[in-house]
């Protein structure tokens, strides 16, 4: 792109993140303004800072695509930032009543300024976002292929998250409720890893749906790889709290103690594989 193409690309990115600010707002039903001056909400800043980076994440693509014309790019910003925000948009309305059905309305606790509530929002628009930027890049512009492989990462998504919650011994919805900032950032370092994990298995050259799903679910598998992470490397390694399967030092750290170190660690062990299996 020549100078004056990035600089009227870089205008149209910062008019879609405007538009997404309008568009986080009608969910969250409040006035952004009247939340983050006059309330100081941080929990509504931190999950819209979520939003914002998830559709940057949604066009990145676009600008590391080869470049046409002026207008092309322009017009592929355009495109793929309003597609993006409202495939970006229908996803973690989705998965955000997956959460509010097991017990976390994210909805209301951000209203209420619970930071945890606004941590674990921007993980699941992160992770969503990473679902949307794969099926952009994975289906050669087909629709049908598009939205198949949308819906069946979203289902992966919503299912991966709720096995893996299964294997802590806190509710971690019962916990985000009541403010613990610990387990809202393990919780959404989880959703960001495997986000990534379930976005770049639907990207690539559809080449037909039998070996798009068979390179989806094996790729899937790989997500297994997250509890030994977390039991070994994080508990064992970084924290030195021993050994355990179920139940062990880093549960009671989070759960207990609150310790908002731990809940660090955690997320960024869950990232960092995430970083590791999608390049290799």
């Amino acid at each position: 792109m020549d100078a004056t193409t990035v600089g009227f690309v870089a205008l149209a990115a910062v008019i879609l993140l405007v538009i997404a600010r309008g568009v986080y707002q009608l969910i969250l039903g409040v006035s952004m303004t009247e939340a983050l001056i006059h309330h100081d909400n941080k929990a509504a800043a931190i999950a819209l800072a979520g939003f914002l980076l998830g559709v940057i994440q949604v066009i990145i693509p676009v600008f590391g695509g080869p470049s046409h014309s002026f207008w092309n790019d322009l017009a592929n910003v355009a495109t793929y930032g309003f597609i993006g925000i409202i495939v970006l948009t229908v996803s973690g309305l989705i998965f955000t009543g997956y959460c509010k059905a097991t017990g976390t309305d994210l909805k209301s606790q951000i209203a209420q300024g619970n930071v945890a509530a606004g941590i674990t929002a921007a993980g699941a628009y992160l992770a969503v976002s990473g679902l949307t930027s794969g099926i952009f890049t994975g289906d050669g512009g087909a629709l049908l292929p598009t939205v198949v492989f949308w819906l069946a990462g979203l289902v992966a998504l919503i299912v991966l998250t709720h096995l893996f919650r299964l294997l802590t011994a806190y509710d971690d919805a019962a916990l985000i409720s009541q403010g613990n900032v610990a387990a809202a950032l393990g919780f959404a370092g989880l959703l960001v890893a495997i986000g990534m994990m379930v976005g770049y298995s639907v990207a690539g050259t559809f080449t037909g749906y039998k070996e798009g799903f068979i390179s989806f679910g094996l790729f899937l598998v790989l997500t297994l790889l997250f509890y030994p992470v977390r039991q070994i490397l994080v508990q064992m390694i970084m924290l030195g709290g021993g050994f355990s399967l179920y139940n062990g030092r880093l549960d009671h750290e989070i759960a207990e103690d609150q310790n908002v170190g731990a809940g660090v660690l955690e997320a960024v062990g869950y990232i960092a594989t995430a970083l590791i299996l999608t390049r290799i």
